[in-house]
């Protein structure tokens, strides 16, 4: 179980010069080694949004989980298998990750170490929201500056990626999968592959950060919002870059694509870039967050929800929380999927749970 965690000096390597193009470094293939059943029809997983409330966890995000947790028990006995849960951002509320918010934010609330919780040691594959930068995490937009790690010449210091790129973060976070700003999973076994996306750098910069204060401060460290924003507008078109070469290598009939805002999913990006041979053989979802409820806004012409909003992880706002849940994506014995993010088993009543 993870031991409590306390703030400690962080040191940072000398100063650099701003990147010129961001490059995404990880492992793509299946590092966290997530079993498959063969049957592709047993597998199934979860998307959370908008979840880690600030000073938390409150009575909506606990009310989620609750009923993450139900739920997953509830497909077990029915013989299904939960490959992992997908998380859109805003992870840490307002105001990014400290080391305590790990375990009371994140561990605790879902059992991720609990052996007695359905959820217990279950992968999280996540992503930066715009409420995951500043306050608590003031370098991540700008790591040249105050590097925490070097690696193939490129400076990290965002308080959610993996360890190799943030040693500081904890140790027993090892199944919260933030490998870098973008990256993909690949899982052949399901058919499935995930493709994550930062798109904070195609937003307004106002909206990134916690609360303005902090979000002056974090920009003063960075010599000015010029500098951050010019970062993310990098990560962004690194994003951008590797959705098109993911249309072009991957090969699996189920593509995930995860990224914060509602309108900001590259699936044109990504169905354009598809050789002729793959048009019309691959589904494509789209989930994000960032707006606080829980519904379907697209079907294909199966009537197979595409794109999924599902920022009512419970994190925010108050003082009530309307159509808090998450949703539940269950693979099919072809190359689709069926989507759940309405129904009273993934979504709770209007104003039932407060923030």
């Amino acid at each position: 179980s993870p031991q409590t965690t306390t703030t400690t000096t962080i040191h940072f390597y000398p100063p650099l010069p701003a990147i010129g193009k961001y490059i995404n470094h990880y492992k793509a293939s299946n590092p966290l080694n997530i079993k498959v059943k063969s049957s592709r029809s047993e597998n199934y997983f979860l998307i959370l949004g908008d979840w880690g409330k600030a000073g938390g966890p409150g009575s909506c995000q606990l009310a989620v989980a609750t009923r993450m947790r139900a739920y997953v028990k509830e497909q077990k006995l029915r013989g299904k298998h939960l490959l992992f849960i997908a998380s859109v951002g805003d992870n840490f509320y307002w105001t990014g990750a400290t080391p305590e918010a790990w375990e009371r934010t994140w561990s605790q609330p879902y059992g991720v170490h609990d052996p007695s919780s359905p959820l217990y040691q279950i992968p999280w594959l996540s992503l930066y929201g715009n409420h995951d930068f500043g306050n608590n995490d003031p370098h991540a937009f700008c790591p040249h500056l105050y590097p925490r790690k070097i690696l193939h010449g490129q400076p990290y210091s965002s308080h959610q990626l993996n360890r190799d790129k943030f040693p500081d973060r904890p140790r027993f976070t090892e199944k919260y999968w933030l490998p870098d700003y973008n990256y993909h999973y690949e899982l052949p076994a399901a058919d499935l592959e995930v493709i994550v996306v930062d798109t904070n750098g195609k937003v307004t910069p106002d909206i990134i950060g916690g609360d303005q204060g902090g979000r002056n401060k974090a920009d003063a460290n960075c010599s000015g919002q010029a500098i951050s924003q010019d970062f993310l507008e990098k990560i962004a078109q690194s994003g951008e870059d590797l959705v098109i070469e993911r249309a072009k290598q991957n090969t699996a009939g189920t593509i995930l694509l995860l990224q914060h805002y509602p309108g900001k999913c590259p699936r044109e990006t990504f169905e354009n870039a598809l050789p002729a041979s793959r048009k019309e053989k691959v589904k494509v979802l789209c989930a994000y967050g960032h707006e606080h409820t829980q519904g379907c806004e697209k079907k294909d012409k199966s009537g197979m929800c595409i794109d999924i909003l599902t920022g009512g992880g419970g994190g925010c706002c108050g003082p009530i929380v309307d159509l808090a849940g998450f949703t539940a994506v269950h693979l099919d014995s072809g190359f689709g999927a069926s989507v759940d993010v309405e129904s009273s088993s993934v979504r709770l009543p209007a104003g039932s749970c407060k923030w």
